[in-house]
């Protein structure tokens, strides 16, 4: 029963690359037009926009701080990819964690959770309204699992995707949980280069 959050992450996974396969066949040029966009929430320091971050490339990821594997697995390629990265490339890029659990997430936790695996990570909360609006725009698809025999009371299912987004604010290319890190990076640079988007799937 452990593996079944992660089949469920897998099949999740699976579906979105489907039907953004499905989306935009003949634009090669902005696969991911429809999706995505600007958004502002919670730091610890304040508000954020995505669009504070325009010019950059942006590693984005939909998760929350007491996942006990698939974040962590998320997290932590983000990590190895941005070290990986030389220092320039580094200063270019600018990873972003959005909590997808507000009940329990503060913003302070959020941010902490992020930067534990990247000193320079933002980490985001805020209103159950607002994630579930940008939940929305990325098609991130989650949902509270309720925990009987657990002190957690309840866990959250989730989809498990790193946007990699572009200097024009506009989703890049994907990374889905299954690709590595030496992936992420690729893609990352891609970005940083302006080449064209494609789907590492």
């Amino acid at each position: 029963m452990k593996q079944l959050p992660l089949l469920l992450v897998a099949l999740a996974s699976i579906a979105l690359g489907v039907w953004f396969g499905l989306q935009s066949p003949d634009d090669s040029e902005a696969p991911y037009a429809h999706l995505g966009g600007d958004f502002t929430l919670q730091s610890d320091k304040g508000p954020v926009s995505l669009s504070d971050f325009r010019g950059k490339v942006v590693a984005l990821y939909f998760g929350y701080t007491r996942c006990p594997d698939v974040c962590i697995t998320a997290l932590t390629k983000v990590s190895q990819a941005m070290r990986a990265l030389d220092e320039k490339e580094r200063e270019q890029i600018q990873p972003i964690f959005v909590s997808i659990d507000p009940e329990r997430d503060t913003p302070q936790i959020a941010s902490e959770y992020a930067r534990y695996f990247y000193p320079g990570a933002v980490g985001l909360s805020g209103s159950p309204e607002e994630i579930a609006e940008v939940a929305k725009r990325y098609l991130v698809i989650y949902e509270k699992v309720p925990m009987k025999d657990s002190a957690m009371g309840y866990s959250m299912d989730h989809s498990s995707i790193i946007y990699v987004i572009g200097h024009d604010g506009k989703i890049h290319s994907l990374v889905h949980h299954a690709d590595t890190a030496e992936a992420l990076v690729k893609y990352l640079r891609e970005a940083l280069a302006g080449k064209p988007s494609k789907d590492p799937a």
